[in-house]
């Protein structure tokens, strides 16, 4: 670094900071996940951020962006490590070096941050915040329904109604079953999956591209097509309108969803699931409610969950092959759609702030905090400029409910001063001059010292 030059202050491209209010929403609808999962019998587990980068695999659904889609380093010892781009790989790997400790079948779930290093846009971030629930060792196919119930029920209690979103379900055996009839080589599969699993974000023309020659993004990007010949496209196209394609997977799932006739499911052949690993049914989870997006423009939201039947993913660590699915949520996805609709408010602890007025007084300013604290209020003492001014500007900024106030007037007459900050700001709408507002002294009033704890209880509950 050049002597003297200074370090610009600026995040890395595709990640981001997150407040206050948007970490508590988020441990709000974490709690409603983990209580959800553990009445189903779900058990909690977690995997490091690393792991070695063979053991993860390249099942990433955009394999020609940077890396193959992950951040990877070579340790000491020679080996390539890589850090996480979902939680099911490490599961696999979990599973198959635990297999002979863990009971069988194996329900787990787990959150998590992941990453990708993929090109960032508008809401495509390269660390985000997933939830997985998985089960290991059933091949009754009424386990992949019951993990689409539970985030169905997720859904309900964040505050979701029927008609705001819907579960959509498909299957690969239906797609291997179309590529034998008109000749897809294996090796383009993946890729023709690829650009199935884009309809929503590229439309059915873009599809078609995607799958002839290629297509031109809005920034101009071109990306390359599959290739394949007119009547093959043709056929994939009619295959995605025909919704009749049906096959045992699907039949025992539906059996099951025929006992929760309120939810809403929809059977959608273009659910494929950009992942490589899916064997068998897959799913997803779509919020049907609209937002503006940046060009002001209503749009879906579109997909905020996703998962599928991975019955060969334990088997690459030399495990015979083992009967697994999962289901994921984008936690930070899913908070963004909580905040646009105001479907969960912060409800984070409200804060007093101890004005610091005299120095001397600080140990008798401890000892009141110290008792507020004790009854579970979050209280700070205020340990800058003495101006009352500046201390009433910082509180106001930090969203503080209440301030103590404690000068020489109330050490004397043994009192206790208390501002209340909302009420002031709703007495101030209604005084018109500086004088009437000194004189009022918005939304503040004084008590006893001993009342401090009663009045607080009547105040904030």
């Amino acid at each position: 670094m050049e002597k003297n030059k200074k370090l610009k202050a600026q995040l890395p491209k595709g990640f981001r900071d997150n407040s206050e209010d948007s970490i508590d929403i988020r441990n709000q609808v974490i709690n409603i996940i983990r209580n959800e999962c553990e009445q189903f019998g779900f058990k909690n587990i977690e995997t490091p951020a690393l792991e070695y980068t063979e053991a993860l695999g390249k099942f990433l659904p955009d394999v020609d962006r940077p890396s193959g889609g992950v951040f990877s380093f070579q340790d000491d010892d020679g080996q390539w490590l890589s850090m996480r781009y979902d939680l099911t790989a490490p599961l696999a790997r979990y599973v198959a070096e635990n297999y002979q400790f863990i009971s069988k079948p194996f329900k787990r779930y787990q959150f998590g941050s992941v990453w990708r290093n993929e090109k960032p846009g508008p809401g495509r971030y390269r660390e985000f915040i997933q939830f997985d629930a998985d089960a290991i060792g059933i091949s009754n196919n009424y386990i992949d329904a019951e993990l689409c119930v539970i985030v169905a029920r997720i859904f309900k209690k964040i505050g979701f109604s029927e008609n705001e979103y819907k579960i959509k379900y498909s299957s690969r055996i239906i797609w291997e079953n179309l590529f034998k009839q008109i000749e897809i080589e294996d090796m383009q599969i993946p890729a023709v999956l690829r650009a199935v699993d884009k309809l929503d974000r590229v439309g059915i023309n873009g599809v078609k591209d995607l799958l002839l020659k290629g297509r031109e993004d809005q920034s101009g990007d071109f990306m390359e097509g599959v290739n394949l010949k007119n009547d093959q496209v043709n056929k994939i196209l009619d295959f995605i309108s025909n919704k009749n394609s049906k096959d045992d997977q699907l039949s025992s799932f539906e059996e099951y969803l025929q006992n929760y006739k309120d939810l809403p499911f929809e059977f959608d052949p273009t659910v494929v699931r950009g992942l490589e690993y899916y064997t068998g049914l897959v799913f997803e989870v779509e919020l049907t409610t609209k937002v503006v997006n940046d060009k002001g423009k209503e749009v879906i939201f579109g997909s905020v969950a996703g998962g599928g039947r991975y019955d060969k993913l334990i088997a690459r660590f030399g495990k015979e092959d083992v009967p697994a699915t999962g289901i994921s949520i984008g936690i930070d996805r899913l908070i963004y759609a909580i905040e646009q609709f105001d479907k969960i408010q912060s409800n984070k602890k409200p804060l007093i702030i101890i004005a610091n007025l005299i120095p001397e007084q600080i140990s008798n300013y401890l000892s009141i905090a110290e008792v507020v604290r004790d009854e579970g209020y979050a209280c700070e003492i205020f340990y800058g400029s003495n101006n009352l001014s500046k201390q009433l500007k910082y509180s106001d900024k930090r969203k503080a409910s209440l301030v103590i106030i404690i000068g020489e007037d109330e050490i004397k007459n043994k009192t206790i001063s208390i501002k209340n900050l909302t009420v002031g700001k709703e007495l101030s709408k209604n005084i018109d001059s500086r004088e009437e507002w000194k004189e009022l002294k918005a939304g503040q009033f004084i008590i006893n010292k001993d009342d401090l704890i009663t009045e607080l209880k009547k105040i904030l509950g």
